[in-house]
């Protein structure tokens, strides 16, 4: 997450805090969610917000993985859960640190889930990615879909926007960055958000999991149809080769 996210959020009472609990035991989700961008990583990633480590696991076969996160007790909890693994390792910064050299490490590909949509410069982030990647270097990314979903639980786990596609589009463009592909992802979710947090005003997700549980029907039925909307944007997006 970025320096600038309402880190409060994340404290141990806070609303971003219990979401992200709940989200680490979706087990079936988090899978899916690295399956959509999984194939477009090399072998030095970048992975910026990486929280408690539930995404970085899926990357310990990696030569190289640099996970940047900027909540102090995040990065610890992370430094002591992937002290064993070599290849891993924890800073605890954002992206638009200038105090880290990024592009002496050579990485070929970065990641993000879930995590532009808190920083106010998002533009200004991802051309700090571009500039971390070697020539010809993918950026994944996933973030919240949507204006119209944006409501109060929103802002209150630190939210700043969501994305449409032809937005995300667009920045990553200004960026830099030559866009791959774009699409939505995950509509039962949006449904869900819709009644849930802009309708009913929730301030929690709730049905995880059991939601969990269709994850795999509902991977399957993406793989068959694009879906028109989503709970999510997922993009790939590289630097052009020098």
């Amino acid at each position: 997450m970025d320096s600038t996210v309402n880190q409060e959020a994340y404290q141990s009472e806070g609303a971003g805090n219990r979401t992200l609990d709940q989200m680490t035991n979706a087990r079936n989700y988090n899978r899916w969610l690295f399956e959509r961008v999984g194939a477009a990583l090399g072998r030095r990633v970048l992975e910026i917000g990486s929280g408690t480590g539930t995404m970085t696991e899926y990357l310990l076969d990696r030569e190289l993985v640099v996970g940047l996160e900027v909540i102090p007790e995040y990065a610890e909890e992370m430094q002591r859960r992937f002290a064993g693994n070599r290849n891993v390792r924890i800073e605890c910064l954002d992206i638009t640190s200038t105090s880290f050299d990024f592009a002496a490490l050579g990485f070929d590909s970065a990641v993000s889930f879930n995590v532009f949509e808190h920083i106010p410069d998002d533009v200004g982030a991802m051309r700090q990615v571009y500039h971390a990647l070697c020539p010809g270097g993918r950026l994944a990314l996933l973030v919240p879909a949507h204006q119209a979903l944006y409501g109060p639980f929103d802002e209150l786990i630190g939210h700043q926007r969501r994305y449409g596609k032809r937005e995300l589009s667009e920045k990553l463009r200004s960026a830099g960055f030559h866009v791959d592909r774009v699409s939505y992802s995950n509509p039962l979710g949006a449904v869900g958000w819709l009644v849930n947090v802009r309708l009913l005003r929730q301030h929690q997700l709730k049905a995880v999991r059991a939601y969990d549980s269709l994850v795999p029907l509902l991977a399957g039925a993406e793989r068959l149809v694009r879906p028109p909307f989503g709970l999510s944007v997922v993009a790939i997006a590289h630097k052009p080769a020098a």
